[in-house]
């Protein structure tokens, strides 16, 4: 089995990396912008396609590792190449295998999705190893899901109907924690903080949760007013929070107060509940 991939950014680079580390052999690299192929067949022992027919009949599997809205664009190019038996991957998070819509009943159509976010083309391996995926697909799964077994990752198989409600949950574990940490910070220099304090105060206090939640998970990292069941406070927060910010603050106050009512069910909250709720 050999492995193509039709594309050479962060993804495809770093998938690469990892499948020739784990022994699995690859092909090589097809990108529009050949020195990028170049770059990722180097750091993957591997070859660097200029013809993505090439890249095609040297392969046996093809993961087609370009930006979502470029997916439909690239997979009509690559269909007509498609001659024999081969199983095909995009790396989508939202989008389902259904995008690659063909007729040849040799083709097996996968989505696997790594459940993370790729900085750079050289994240470390053993930072690899660690990551979750998902995989949505053809009829032949299992045998797929097999070799995807071998690697030892975390990897569990999700229909092509939750595909869209999957990757939201991953945007509120990653892209929206962003905006999270931008409000602190614009409201510590709302307070009359120095700017250069504001970027850096919420650092060490967020790194801090981050790890406790990792370590122990959500319940047992919990803390703050909506633990203490501290209505006074939370009062005096929504009196303070312009009207945007204290809607935000209402809203995971709501997940929160559902977690502390699990943590403590000896507690009323209803008070909070009540106030948040006006």
């Amino acid at each position: 089995m050999k492995i193509g991939f039709i594309g050479a950014g962060k993804v495809g680079t770093n998938l690469g990396r990892y499948f020739d580390n784990k022994g699995w052999a690859l092909s090589g690299f097809y990108s529009k912008h050949y020195e990028d192929a170049i770059f990722s067949a180097r750091q993957t022992n591997s070859h660097a396609f200029s013809e993505l027919s090439e890249c095609v009949a040297a392969s046996d599997w093809l993961f087609i590792t370009v930006p979502d809205d470029q997916l439909l664009i690239v997979w009509q190019e690559v269909e007509s190449l498609l001659t024999r038996e081969y199983c095909l991957f995009h790396c989508s998070g939202s989008k389902s295998s259904a995008i690659f819509a063909t007729e040849k009943a040799q083709i097996a159509c996968f989505s696997l999705h790594p459940l993370t976010a790729f900085a750079t083309k050289s994240v470390p391996l053993e930072q690899l190893t660690q990551v979750a995926f998902t995989l949505e697909g053809d009829q032949q799964q299992t045998q797929v899901q097999a070799a995807f077994a071998n690697l030892e990752n975390p990897l569990a198989v999700i229909s092509a109907e939750d595909k869209s409600l999957y990757h939201a949950a991953g945007i509120f574990a990653s892209s929206l924690v962003v905006g999270l940490a931008t409000t602190a910070q614009e409201i510590f220099q709302t307070c009359g903080l120095p700017e250069a304090f504001a970027k850096s105060a919420w650092r060490q206090v967020f790194t801090q949760n981050a790890m406790n939640l990792v370590l122990n998970g959500p319940k047992e990292s919990l803390s703050g007013p909506i633990e203490e069941n501290d209505l006074t406070t939370i009062i005096e927060h929504l009196a303070v929070l312009s009207p945007e910010d204290a809607k935000i603050y209402c809203e995971l106050t709501k997940k929160l107060i559902k977690l502390a009512a699990e943590k403590y069910p000896e507690r009323d909250y209803q008070f909070i509940e009540k106030k948040i709720d006006q």
